[in-house]
């Protein structure tokens, strides 16, 4: 009896530590495999512009490969242009196409470097090679905007840009001396604004945007004297010296019918600062004198005889906060030199001889951040285009214009472009109604 009880927990014990080494034994839990690496996007190339291209638009497309992410992550992209050789300044950023198209207007002539980053949800990137490609310079176009705008076909006639319209002013046509005001939204479609603006018929005025408001000043007009032998006609050619403004183009505003500025035509207007001057001209005589005024009523003579000669039929625009004064004619020759002036008073010479040909009555636009001058009467009437970033280095945009030659035309800035209008060839019977658009 006694064995037997000695047996049985001789057994039991056997089992136990049976128990405990086959628990020992049981293999330990292994944790899951930890979140893989996030991969970045696959290597991609740059398509357009090509690198090397030439005569690439100011508002270029750029296109590239699709970066495909090995994770399946989706990605977008950043796209980088600007003139270094690795471009940092951010054209387009989150794109999500392999496309975009530039919405601000590069340079012309200009290189540029562009380079594409893609990048994917988690923030991995994969940077492109850089491309490098060169735009174009000005286009003009084979065909005007219109052949013959709904006004009459004339010369010395005004232009501005105002109000989200461009407009024409006066002007000389078949009939005589015109004082009609026009618009266009367009360059196209043209709307008689008024006939009757309550200023004479003109030509060879100034005009002005100052003060939110278009002006008017000066020109040459016709009057009715009694008749003389001399004059059987009884028709006299005579200056003005009268201020006008417009807030709307229909209604405008006499500021003064004598400004203390000499009554003249060929006068030129440049807006600098809160002031807006007056400048040349002639009257009989030519003259160099410039006059400001803050509110077209009273005028004051700033310089009395300027170092530039005096002159008409010259070409004024603003250019780097500078007034700039170019060619023109000053009763013995063409010329074809630039001045410019931060302050109206005192004139610096930027060049005596320009590249381009000497001539009277050319035009002058501030457009792609340079100075520019059009066409005018050099020996003949010519039609090229020059263009400067400094006024004292002159480079021809093209040699190949397409609009006609011309004088005594007009241009403004409007709606991303320079506009060419009306003027004539040379000859007293070809006056021109067309409008050109060049950009």
């Amino acid at each position: 009896m006694k064995t037997t009880r000695i047996s049985l927990f001789g057994l039991m014990g056997i089992a136990l530590l049976s128990c405990s080494k086959s628990d020992d034994s049981t293999p330990p839990k292994i944790d899951p495999d930890p979140d893989p690496v996030n991969q970045a996007p696959a290597a991609f190339d740059l398509l357009t512009a090509a690198d090397g291209a030439e005569g690439v638009d100011v508002l270029p497309t750029l296109t590239w490969e699709t970066a495909t992410d090995p994770d399946g992550d989706t990605v977008s992209y950043d796209v980088f242009l600007d003139g270094s050789a690795d471009p940092t300044t951010l054209l387009s950023g989150a794109v999500g196409a392999t496309t975009v198209t530039g919405t601000e207007r590069l340079h012309f002539l200009t290189p540029y470097n562009w380079k594409v980053i893609a990048k994917d949800t988690e923030g991995a990137t994969t940077a492109s090679g850089v491309f490098g490609f060169t735009t174009r310079g000005l286009r003009v176009p084979a065909a005007a905007t219109v052949e013959a705008a709904a006004f009459s076909p004339k010369i010395a006639l005004s232009s501005v840009a105002f109000g989200d319209k461009l407009w024409v002013i006066g002007g000389r046509d078949s009939a005589g001396f015109q004082e009609e005001v026009w618009s266009t939204s367009d360059g196209a479609a043209w709307s008689l604004v008024t006939e009757e603006p309550g200023f004479l018929g003109r030509a060879s005025h100034a005009t002005a945007v100052f003060q939110d408001k278009m002006w008017v000043m000066g020109g040459t007009s016709i009057r009715e004297v009694a008749p003389t032998p001399e004059n059987p006609s009884g028709d006299e050619q005579y200056y003005m010296n009268d201020v006008w403004s417009s807030v709307n183009g229909t209604d405008w505003v006499e500021l003064t019918s004598e400004a203390a500025f000499a009554k003249r035509d060929g006068l030129t207007s440049a807006v600098l600062g809160d002031r807006l001057f007056v400048m040349g001209g002639y009257d009989g005589t030519y003259m160099n004198d410039v006059w400001s005024t803050t509110d077209g009523e009273v005028w004051e003579q700033v310089v009395a005889s300027a170092e530039f000669s005096a002159r008409s039929g010259h070409t004024t625009v603003v250019f780097d906060d500078k007034i700039w004064v170019i060619g023109g004619w000053d009763g013995i020759k063409r010329l074809n030199d630039v001045w410019y002036s931060a302050d109206g008073i005192t004139w610096s010479q930027a060049t005596g001889a320009a590249e381009f040909s000497a001539r009277v009555n050319p035009t002058a636009a501030v457009f792609d951040g340079k100075l520019w001058v059009i066409a005018g009467y050099a020996s003949t009437a010519v039609n090229d285009i020059w263009f400067s970033a400094d006024g004292i280095t002159w480079e021809q945009a093209s040699g190949d214009e397409t609009f006609p030659v011309r004088g005594d035309h007009t241009t403004a800035v409007f709606d991303d472009k320079i506009w060419v209008i009306g003027g004539n060839d040379g000859s007293l019977d070809q006056k021109y109604n067309d409008v050109w658009a060049l950009d």
